[in-house]
């Protein structure tokens, strides 16, 4: 009982981080949704088009669907192999590094899955839904085979609808609002709750959750489970806030600027 209670107090723990930040670039766009992917790249999603762009902000390629909808969700955790989400079609798409499609069009009622209210990516190779009819996290391989799916969630999550998830180091990470972070292992197996509460989307490196809160940025510790607080170069009309190694990216009402960490080797 000491231990969970000393984990509690360790969880609202918050630390102001300072470093100082180097001003290395602004696009002025907008966008949706943003996203940056491990290697510096920036997406920038705005109804059914995708807009790359690398951290140079050179733009590399561009991707339109008209048949498909808006864009829901993008995944781009893997550079190489890039998952799009169209809820309003029920359907995914993988694209390459270029933007180009590596196959048709999945259409997840083909799956038997008539609710997909999120999807991300798997480094198993295949890809994680979270079904809100079943209210279920379920995996597909790549064959498209139903391989794993945990239990009802609803009694881990009441009423409240999960808003994002990502895969990391096999590890399935979904934020439900007002409830935290669920984690499951590869299985789909519930391990814990984490109280760390982001906007809506946020990002997972081996030993830390990056997310944006109320105009604020943080770093949770998954091993120590603190919080630590960034202190942001610049928060005018802050949206959201994306981290790759050394380079902090500010989305702003109608740009997004980059940042350089001038004293730190990474974040």
């Amino acid at each position: 009982m000491r231990i969970i209670f000393i984990l509690l107090l360790l969880q609202i723990i918050l630390i102001e981080f300072q470093t100082d930040y180097k001003l290395t670039g602004t696009l002025k766009i907008q966008g949706d949704q943003y996203y940056s992917d491990p290697i510096g790249n920036i997406y920038i999603i705005q109804d059914n088009r995708i807009r790359k762009y690398n951290n140079m902000l050179e733009k590399l390629a561009d991707y339109t669907n008209v048949y498909l909808g808006n864009i829901t969700s993008v995944d781009v955790s893997d550079p190489l192999r890039i998952l799009v989400f169209y809820k309003e079609f029920n359907q995914i798409l993988w694209l390459d590094n270029f933007l180009l499609e590596l196959r048709s069009p999945i259409r997840l009622d083909d799956l038997y899955i008539d609710q997909a209210e999120l999807v991300c990516s798997s480094s198993q190779g295949g890809f994680w839904i979270y079904n809100s009819l079943k209210k279920q996290i379920q995996y597909f391989d790549s064959d498209l085979r139903l391989i794993h799916e945990s239990i009802n969630l609803q009694p881990l999550t009441g009423e409240n609808i999960p808003c994002s998830m990502t895969e990391k180091s096999s590890i399935v990470y979904l934020n439900v609002p007002n409830t935290g972070i669920l984690t499951f292992d590869r299985f789909g197996t519930y391990n814990q709750t984490l109280h760390v509460f982001p906007d809506k989307l946020f990002q997972v490196t081996d030993e830390n959750i990056f997310y944006t809160s109320h105009q604020s940025f943080y770093k949770f510790n998954l091993s120590t489970y603190t919080n630590t607080k960034f202190e942001l170069p610049d928060t005018t009309d802050l949206q959201f806030v994306m981290i790759q190694q050394r380079t902090l990216y500010l989305v702003q009402k109608d740009r997004i600027k980059i940042y350089k960490s001038a004293d730190s080797p990474s974040f």
